[in-house]
């Protein structure tokens, strides 16, 4: 998780101008300001960054940052059935 949740991060700092020291893993998405428009934008870095296609349910203003990086990690590993629902 250091790596991807770093990853997250980063890209939450840089392409939001979310400062990182606000960003902690029990954070929603929602509680980091991140609209509807964000969110799509978020889904669409990370599938450039990470090469796997996030499910919607993990780009929702209710998922946590926790949440995020564990499903990038599952599609990582290639196991897409491991990880319940937000």
């Amino acid at each position: 998780m250091p790596d991807t949740y770093d990853t997250l991060r980063s890209i939450l700092n840089s392409s939001f101008r979310i400062p990182e020291d606000e960003i902690a893993p029990d954070l929603t998405l929602g509680q980091l300001d991140l609209d509807s428009l964000a969110l799509t934008e978020l889904v669409l870095i990370l599938h450039e960054r990470f090469g796997v296609k996030i499910d919607s349910a993990y780009a929702s203003p209710s998922t946590t940052v926790a949440q995020v990086v564990d499903h990038l990690d599952t599609l990582r590993a290639g196991d897409t059935g491991a990880v319940a629902s937000p």
